[in-house]
């Protein structure tokens, strides 16, 4: 069946043959046939015609008498004043119709000939398909009119062949159409011929029904359909094929004593329509509309649009009226120039179908606010002009240095050094800058790797997983990148009914389509016809989701490329800031390619594109078989022409691609609920998305909530039933590492005190500027410090996220450091890097990864010895470096510096803060101070582990943790004890009196230095790198100055520090798993024994006094024995 707008309810309505008188009877066939027609002066012989159909006494004749015809409404007899004839009037709801016999169509199926003078009604509908003299249901043949144009229908059972013409509406027309057998079908307008198509098969009959009708189509069981409106004086038709001469011939005889009408003054009214709002550097789409204010024969119309050319420039116009009727050219710059010859229809503006001029493309340039205007020209005519349109040209925010319509990192490290504050005070991360979504119109679900429908013809498909069939599917590039690089759901459904309006509605306006209210409910034939429902509502009640985009923020551009028109004429707001462009078929692809690639695209949140091939093959050859795999496999050149240009623009990793289909189908249709017609693809492609993982659900309704979800634009309250379907598509900005992406990583590392930023994995450029949000985890911030040559634009704390902004002027390793108030109780959670996105000198974003899971460590410059010794720069911070002795030795401006005494033992001396450093002894290592007596006493816990313990005499007890590990303890006379913490690592504590004490960090790491061999102060971690312990008050060797800040130390390049290292304080490790021995305090080699007369003395005290106690104690045990 060729495509037609089915009125069967409007049709049924329209049968009055029963309950209504005729205006005119039935016809009854005349006596005798006509005679045939001959012009002497062209010599020329016209066949007899089989059916010749006119007016006689007020009635419908056949002049051949061989049908007899009957009435469907109310056709009616009138006089036209161009004739002194009758002729019959339509009124849209009226014809007659005849049954053929066999014989009478076999006499046409060689060759023939269609003929029909009429006039049609100027404020009729000749968009939709109407008939004139026809007979066509999957078949046949017949005049009619369409898309304003003359129609000749002849279907030779590959499909109809369709010359056709401009229509004159209000004017007399003199049609025929000619089917020369086997080779051409041709149409002839006024005596002309206008088209001729090839047409080598034999003529296919109506099916279904032998009916032919005056004045419509033919419809099985209710006779009659596609009625027009108009007048019509004669028709005919031939068994034989008519000659141009004799086709000449037959219209000279039509226009015989036609009288000359004076003409009547048109009377038009005129409106632009068009967004009031457009970003600069963008196409501005002006809609040039026009309507007659009554119905008169077309005349010219010639109007002006002005404007502003300091604020637009001329670029172009399409989807003219009537297409060559209608043009537009440039006058001069600020003047284009509309001129019309088309049929104006007294339709409202919304019927753009209908009234629309041409869609007029302005390129905007300078901001401001500006008018655009409408002249007339035609003298002739009375003309309404419409109001002025109003638009205000919206320039690019004053700190977006790099034009992506979006305030950032990139801006900052654009901005001036006056202007880098204000810049990073509005700076957002945002990982996606644009979002391009590709729909395949009839895709279908034809992606899922492990099977495939298949049908043989136009059968219902079937799923198969047969590796024969599935060969068939010749998408290599496209199975790849949809599987492997993108995250794709093969379970997604496309919205009720499976149509094309009602998806894209769904799509683009963010809710399923059955839940619109009626009016908004637009079908695949309103929208090919009239604007969506909000066209001149005071609030748009359902916006597209361009709207929505735009009202968030002005200074960025959309655009859209749809092979269907319905989508950028209709669906697409007129008053949408869009540049919309109707693609040819197999071109949208290629237009979105060519836009990504222009400067346009640079501030662009939105390119929509819809490719409507697969569609025409579906209904024409069917779903799933052959022929549609076949013709699907060009889509994998078609999707990499687009991922190539995101890739060759570098905007493959700021961009969201979404690819979708709006439905399937089966046999040569689609609409319906099963699966074959709802089952789609829907597929994630983005550098946060998750490559390769297998999504669940989703439905068309959901693309909105998608790109807004992207380009963080909070969802309209009138969305409905539109989500992202599935978020394990996407991977937080901590997750992005496991995608291996070739950019800089920000590595935390953090203990209980504070939190360092560093810049790893280097690549080929240099990083400018940071933007850094943190996730406190309930702390609280006491300082931020940043090297040398860092610069911190923005410090700001709101909900427990610190938010960083830095700008960097050289090449950094270090980034920041962030010292943490101090915790009474253990936090949950740690503090973490959630947010962050850096930029070049160029303005160029990168969204880099993160690296949470570190502990900090401090790393130590060794000296010749091994030993190393914190000291301060010129600016009072502090680093670690060797001093001459090898001993390591803390001494920032006003702390005490621990050196070793004349007998190389460890002394401690407090600071002024009264915290105390480690001194190491004469080799290096790190003592244990004993208590004043110099003894101790070594006591197991119940696991059999020593601890180090005072005893009652204020002498120490070792005694082992869980672990087995053991640590040192101050007894009552505050005399030298080792605690292990959790894992069984050892830190020196000072007493009370300032003596040395090893005690573990809050993260239980242990940060002392080694014994015997003396490499260095601090516990190395997996890393090799050692740290040092910070004291009770978690003050570190370095005194900090009266704002609890650390000065900066410059490195040998010239790098300023302010980590741990440089302040000379030790940090614990968080995880020491990976640590096969923990750190303890080690004495010398055969430290264990007394090492002077006066210990040996304590010792062999302490051990008598143990002998005598158990002897004791057995002696008591014995008598009591054996009392």
């Amino acid at each position: 069946m060729k495509p037609r707008v089915l009125t069967t309810l409007f049709v049924c309505t329209a049968i009055l043959t029963t309950t209504v008188s005729p205006a005119i009877a039935a016809v009854t066939p005349v006596d005798t046939p006509s005679e045939q027609v001959a012009v002497p002066a062209a010599n020329v012989t016209v066949p007899t015609p089989i059916v010749d159909l006119g007016v006689q006494n007020r009635q419908l004749v056949d002049h051949a008498g061989k049908t007899q015809w009957q009435l469907v409404g109310q056709p009616s007899v009138t006089k036209t004043p161009e004739f002194d004839d009758q002729v019959l009037n339509f009124d849209g709801k009226s014809a007659f119709h005849t049954t053929f016999t066999d014989d009478q169509f076999r006499q046409i199926q060689s060759g023939m000939a269609v003929e029909a003078y009429f006039k049609y009604d100027p404020a009729a509908d000749a968009g939709h398909e109407h008939e004139i003299f026809s007979s066509q249901q999957g078949g046949g043949l017949g005049l009619g009119v369409q898309n304003d144009q003359v129609v000749f229908y002849a279907h030779d059972g590959s499909g109809y062949k369709t010359p056709k013409g401009l229509l004159h509406k209000g004017q007399w027309v003199h049609a025929v159409g000619v089917i020369d057998k086997n080779k051409t079908a041709s149409l002839y307008l006024d005596g002309k011929l206008v088209q001729q198509v090839a047409m080598p098969g034999d003529l296919k009959l109506a099916q279904n029904t032998k009916d032919f009708v005056l004045g419509g189509d033919a419809a099985p069981g209710s006779h009659v359909q596609s009625m027009m409106t108009g007048q019509i004086k004669q028709a005919r038709l031939y068994d034989q094929v008519l000659t141009p001469e004799q086709v000449s011939q037959l219209n000279d005889q039509a226009q015989q004593g036609k009288h000359a009408v004076a003409p009547v003054e048109q009377s038009v009214a005129t409106r632009l329509v068009g967004a009031k709002r457009i970003a600069a550097g963008h196409t501005y789409g002006l809609n040039v509309h026009a309507r007659q204010l009554k119905a008169t024969p077309a005349q010219p119309l010639t109007i002006d649009v002005v404007y502003d050319a300091n604020k637009f420039d001329y670029v172009g116009a399409e989807r003219l009226l009537q297409g060559n009727q209608t043009q537009v050219q440039l006058v001069q710059p600020g003047r284009v120039r509309v001129t019309t010859t088309a049929n104006l229809s007294t339709a409202d503006f919304k019927k753009y179908a209908q009234t629309r001029l041409a869609h007029l493309n302005l390129k905007a340039k300078t901001a401001g606010e500006t008018q655009i205007q409408l002249e007339q020209t035609t003298k002739n005519t009375t003309v309404q002009l419409g109001p002025a349109q109003s638009v205000e040209v919206q320039g690019k925010y004053a700190l977006d240095y790099n034009g992506d319509g979006i305030i950032g990192v990139g801006d900052v490290a654009l901005a001036s050094a006056t202007d880098q504050v204000a810049a990073a005070k509005q700076a957002e991360i945002k990982p996606y800058k644009h979002v391009v979504v590709l729909t395949t119109d009839g895709g279908g679900n034809p992606w899922d790797p492990k099977g495939m429908y298949y049908a043989q013809g136009t059968k219902t498909p079937a799923w198969t997983t047969d590796p024969v069939i599935m060969k068939k599917r010749r998408n290599t590039y496209t199975m790849d990148l949809f599987n492997k690089q993108f995250a794709m759901s093969t379970s997604a459904r496309a919205v009720s009914p499976a149509i094309s309006a009602q998806n894209y509605i769904s799509m683009l306006h963010g809710r399923p389509w059955d839940t619109l209210p009626k009016e908004y409910q637009g079908t695949n034939g309103s929208m090919g016809q009239e604007y969506f429902a909000d066209f001149d509502k005071p609030q748009a009640l359902f916006p597209s989701v361009f709207k929505m985009l735009q009202a968030e923020n002005p200074t960025r551009g959309a655009a859209a490329f749809s092979e269907w028109g319905p989508i950028v004429n209709s669906i697409v707001e007129p008053d949408a800031a869009v540049m919309t462009k109707q693609s040819a078929s197999l071109k949208s692809f290629d237009d979105v390619a060519n836009y990504i690639g222009s400067s346009e695209f640079k501030n662009t949140g939105l390119v929509y594109m819809q490719s409507d091939y697969m569609d025409g093959h579906g209904h024409s050859r069917g779903w799933y078989n052959d022929n549609y795999w076949d013709k699907y496999a060009q889509y994998d050149g078609l999707f990499k022409r687009v991922m190539d240009k995101l890739e060759a623009t570098g905007h493959i990793h700021d961009t969201l691609v979404i690819a979708n289909a709006d439905h399937g189908g089966v046999g040569t249709n689609h609409g319906g609920w099963d699966e074959y017609n709802r089952s789609i693809f829907m597929t994630l492609g983005g550098e946060t998305v998750d490559s390769g993982r297998r999504l669940h659900g989703g439905s068309n309704a959901d693309v909105s909530a998608l790109i807004l979800n992207a380009l963080q634009v909070p969802q309209a309250p009138q969305m409905f039933d539109s989500q992202v379907f599935d978020t394990s598509a996407f991977l937080k900005q901590t997750e992005l590492t496991k995608k291996h992406r070739a950019v800089e990583t920000l590595k935390l590392s953090r203990n209980d005190h504070e939190a360092q930023v560093q810049v790893t994995n280097a690549q080929k450029r240099q990083l400018t500027a940071f933007d850094l949000q943190f996730d406190l985890a309930g702390r609280d911030v006491a300082d931020v410090q940043v090297p040398t040559g860092v610069k911190i634009l923005r410090r700001t704390v709101a909900n427990g996220q610190l938010r960083l902004t830095v700008s960097a002027s050289q090449p950094v390793t270090n980034l920041v450091t962030i010292k943490l108030v101090p915790s009474k109780a253990k936090a949950a959670k740690t503090i973490m890097l959630s947010q962050a996105m850096a930029a070049t000198a160029d303005g160029t974003e990168v969204l880099v990864d993160l690296d949470n899971d570190n502990p900090l460590t401090t790393p130590t410059k060794p000296d010749e010895n091994g030993s190393s010794t914190t000291k301060p720069n010129g600016d009072g911070n502090t680093s670690v470096k060797p001093d001459e002795n090898g001993a390591n030795a803390n001494n920032p401006g006003g702390n005490t510096t621990l050196t070793p005494d004349e007998n190389a033992t460890s002394t401690e001396k407090p600071h002024s803060n009264g915290n105390t450093d480690v001194k190491p002894d004469g080799d290096g290592n790190t003592a244990v101070k004993p208590d004043e007596n110099g003894s101790s006493t070594t006591k197991p816990d119940d696991n059999g582990n020593t601890t180090v313990k005072p005893d009652e005499n204020g002498s120490s007890t070792t005694k082992p943790d869980g672990n087995g590990n053991t640590a040192v303890k101050p007894d009552e006379n505050s005399s030298s004890t080792t605690k292990p913490d959790g894992n069984g690592n050892v830190a020196v504590k000072p007493d009370e009196n300032g003596s040395s004490n090893t005690k573990p960090g809050n993260n239980s790491n242990t940060d002392v230095k080694p014994g015997g061999s003396g490499p260095s102060t601090g516990k190395p971690n997996g890393n090799g790198n050692t740290n040092v312990k910070p004291n009770d008050n978690q003050a570190g060797a370095t005194k900090p100055d009266g704002n609890a800040n650390t000065p900066v130390k410059s490195d040998k390049n010239g790098e300023g520090t302010s980590t741990a290292s440089t302040n000379g304080t030790t940090l614990p490790e968080t995880n020491t798993a990976t640590n096969a021995t923990h750190s303890t305090t080690k004495p010398h080699h055969g430290s264990w024994l007394p090492q002077t007369g006066e210990a040996i003395q304590r010792w062999l005290a302490v051990a008598g006094s143990l002998l005598l106690m158990i002897t004791g104690g057995l002696a008591v045990w014995w008598r009591k024995r054996h009392a």
